[in-house]
């Protein structure tokens, strides 16, 4: 039996992105988001914008991402943490972090998983078991 309280965040699954060197610190994990698989029409809507350009990507994962991170080590200073659309904003502030994101997440398991249920050429996809 399912157990929202109990079950929900084994049952939606995550990953955790690592990019502490991009932002000038000298590990990666120093600086981290861990963000959870989009709804079901969102990630429609991911499939769409990816079909359509890279701006119409970048500009859907703008806007999702907010609602997605679960968690993440990024802080305004020294107590306070920045809030879901602040780390949102500093990623978009740097392209190759918005594409580190955009690539790692794009590459969890539970998106190419979709990815090979999405493939009518019956061509057999890798998958990773372990999200980063």
């Amino acid at each position: 039996m399912f157990y929202k309280n109990k079950n929900y965040t084994a049952a939606i699954e995550r990953v955790k992105i690592e990019f502490g060197t991009l932002l000038g610190l000298e590990e990666d994990d120093e600086a981290y988001v861990v963000l959870k698989e989009l709804p079901t029409m969102d990630m429609a809507k991911l499939t769409k914008a990816q079909e359509e350009s890279i701006e119409s990507l970048m500009e859907f994962f703008r806007k999702a991402m907010p609602g997605i991170i679960v968690e993440h080590n990024l802080m305004e200073n020294e107590e306070k943490k920045m809030s879901n659309r602040d780390v949102v904003d500093l990623i978009y502030e740097k392209f190759s972090l918005t594409q580190v994101i955009i690539e790692k997440y794009s590459n969890a398991a539970f998106f190419t998983r979709l990815n090979k249920k999405a493939d009518s050429s019956g061509a057999s996809a890798e998958t990773s078991s372990q999200a980063e």
